[in-house]
């Protein structure tokens, strides 16, 4: 409290004004007290003992001089226009008031403000263009019975005013410097394109220095070539988190270029239907959107892709009438063409096998080569192919590239996916079809042969050094898996043959706990790698890999527990418990930048915990141990389980 030498009685003299002169010191301003002004020391600084300080430099606070008068006018021009021509609304916006709406102050000092004194403290003086007063008129009005302060008067000229509507707000563009785009070309050249082998690098780098970064005007089609190195650059960052904060922008901003390529080109049906620049960025669209966004994002985009393939009619790039065509042509340029194809013919496959999907690219149409090895097509001299079918047909696969190698395999996953299929209809309708195991043994025995081929020709396999082939090995294990769940599906439905399908499936079994011990193998092997260089759709092999083992460890500790005496109890420790930590621990290190491990991880710990949690309620039904008998522990050996060693079937 301020002494009584400093107050001041309302009874000792007239009434004080209340803002009292002079300025507040910087003590009473930060603790937001009520200052007395007193010089040198004002009461409460004085009552804490402190050096009152006062800023004599502060700026006025509110408004300019003037600024209210500018808007005023502003307000009495816009309104004259309004009672002058009501329905011209487009012209008052776009033709008439554009430099008012830009520079609005500036623009109000060239109006004529209606006469009569105004000054910047009263509104009431700003008179109507019609004679009716102001919209401001009056500082309260009735609403529902009760007072609301400054509500304006709507004219009515205004009554049914529909403002126009605002043009979207332009997205935010990304800035791409000339050390950033070297960066990303680096980047993605170092790591989606081992996985996504479609560019030649020379060629590449040759269109990308004609190519301007600025972005397409609002009456032109945007880029082909800019959409598609947009679209490499935001998988890229994908993969690195160096531009983390671009990535986002990057991304919308080559949708959106995109998209408007396309409905550019819907209104010019006598030009090329689609252009190979599209095609490719909606495909690395949608590896970016596996990877970064949601499945089922990547799937639609996936989707639109394909249909854009189809459009291009690049699964017959070498049927004779397309041959003709393309004499002359540079063959670099065709090739690209033709790895396009085969990366979207791959990846059609590789979404469908998660849900067991229907396949849109087919393989009996398809009269397009299979693609040159990698060292002849970034040399400029590609090497003419064997057709898909040869390939599947043949014995030689010395000369096959790793993506050539990926595309059988992805072939083979097909024809399982659609062998699973029909055999689901043929269960549905209860004719099961003697064709099924032709079909089986066929699929089997071309799993083990590009098996044999990939050991002989690649007898060291590294993640580092080929991830393409590092992932043809996974996949072919994969489809020894999914070929163990068509049998043991049917086995499980099958009436009047299960008996006979039974050393089948437990053949099967063997063969797919040996491949998911194998994809274990290979995980535990490459850990250190940190898989930024993995393929996108690796997650779904260690998955399903870890998912066998899973199984095959609960079936083994059921088996135990069966056999174990009354008042013994059996541990959970199995040869299978490290090879499931690297599945995970591997899984865990790609969930940061991938959500299909981030998913499929989600899904195993489920797995994980509904089994432990029936092993808990199992243990508590038969664990009664009598206080007579000591507990014993039995370990699970290696000789309850065949070894396996890392080889083929």
């Amino acid at each position: 409290m301020p002494p009584a030498s400093r107050r001041t009685s309302s009874t000792d003299g007239p009434p004080q004004p209340r803002q009292l002169p002079g300025s507040a010191c910087e003590e009473c301003r930060k603790r937001k007290l009520r200052c007395d002004r007193q010089r040198p020391q004002c009461g409460t600084c004085a009552d804490a003992g402190i050096v009152c300080e006062v800023n004599h430099n502060r700026l006025a606070r509110g408004p300019k001089k003037g600024d209210l008068k500018a808007l005023r006018s502003r307000i009495v021009a816009l309104e004259r226009r309004l009672s002058l021509d009501p329905t011209n609304l487009e012209g008052l916006s776009l033709h008439g008031d554009a430099d008012l709406l830009q520079h609005p102050l500036s623009a109000a000092s060239t109006c004529t403000t209606p006469p009569g004194p105004a000054s910047d403290g009263d509104l009431s003086q700003v008179a109507s263009p019609r004679g009716r007063g102001s919209i401001w008129d009056g500082d309260y009005h009735t609403h529902n019975g009760q007072l609301s302060p400054m509500t304006p008067q709507i004219p009515l000229s205004m009554q049914n005013f529909k403002f126009p509507p605002s043009p979207p707000t332009p997205p935010k563009r990304a800035l791409i410097h000339d050390l950033m785009r070297a960066d990303l070309d680096q980047l993605y050249f170092d790591r989606v394109h081992p996985n996504v082998p479609i560019f030649n690098q020379s060629r590449y780098f040759a269109l990308s220095q004609q190519t301007p970064l600025s972005t397409h005007h609002h009456n032109s089609a945007p880029n082909p070539r800019l959409c598609l190195q947009y679209a490499m650059w935001t998988l890229a960052m994908a993969l690195s988190s160096q531009f983390e904060s671009y990535r986002d922008t990057l991304y919308n901003e080559t949708k959106q270029m995109l998209e408007s390529l396309d409905m550019y080109e819907n209104h010019h049906p006598h030009e090329s239907p689609v252009c190979v620049e599209e095609i490719q960025a909606w495909l690395l669209l949608a590896f970016y959107e596996f990877s970064r966004t949601n499945y089922k994002r990547g799937w639609v985009t996936a989707g639109r892709a394909f249909r854009l393939v189809q459009l291009a009619r690049l699964h017959e790039i070498d049927s004779p009438e397309r041959s003709m065509l393309q004499q002359g042509e540079d063959p670099v340029l065709v090739e690209e063409r033709r790895r396009t194809f085969w990366v979207a013919y791959c990846l059609d496959r590789f979404i469908s096998l998660k849900n067991q999907w229907p396949l849109t690219l087919m393989e009996e149409v398809i009269c397009t080569r299979l693609p040159s090895p990698e060292l002849s097509f970034q040399s400029g001299q590609p090497i003419q192919m064997c057709f898909l079918s040869e390939a599947i047909a043949s014995g030689d696969h010395g000369l096959f590239s790793p993506l050539a190698e990926s595309v059988v395999l992805a072939t083979v996953c097909g024809r399982t996916l659609s062998h699973t299929q029909v055999a689901n209809v043929e269960r549905t309708y209860g004719s099961n079809s003697a064709d099924f195991w032709i079909r089986h043994e066929w699929l089997a025995g071309m799993v083990n042969k590009r098996l044999d081929s990939l050991v002989q020709s690649y007898p060291v396999v590294s993640a580092a050094a080929d991830p393409m082939l590092f992932f043809a090995f996974m996949l072919a294990h994969t489809t020894t898996i999914n070929l163990c769940k068509v049998v043991e599906a049917g086995d499980c439905q099958g009436t009047g043959q299960q008996q006979a399908w039974d050393p089948a499936v437990f053949e099967y079994q063997k063969r797919a706990l040996r491949a998911a011990r194998e994809i274990a193998a290979l995980t535990k092997a490459h850990e250190h790698l940190g898989y930024f260089k993995a393929h996108i759709f690796l997650p779904l092999s260690i998955s399903l890999a870890a998912s066998r083992l899973i199984s095959q460890r609960t079936q083994t500790i059921n088996d135990l527990a069966a056999q174990v005496p009354e008042g013994f109890i059996s541990t959970t420790e199995t040869e299978y418990d490290g090879e499931i930590q690297s599945c995970m621990d591997a899984l865990r290190k790609m969930q940061t930048f991938n959500n299909l491990a981030r998913e499929h991880l989600h899904t195993l710990e489920l797995v994980q915990q509904q089994q432990q949690r029936a092993q808990q309620q199992q243990t508590l039904l038969m664990g009664h141990v009598p206080s007579q008998s000591p507990s014993h522990s039995l370990n699970v050996s290696h000789q309850h389980i065949p070894q396996i060693q890392l080889c083929t079937y």
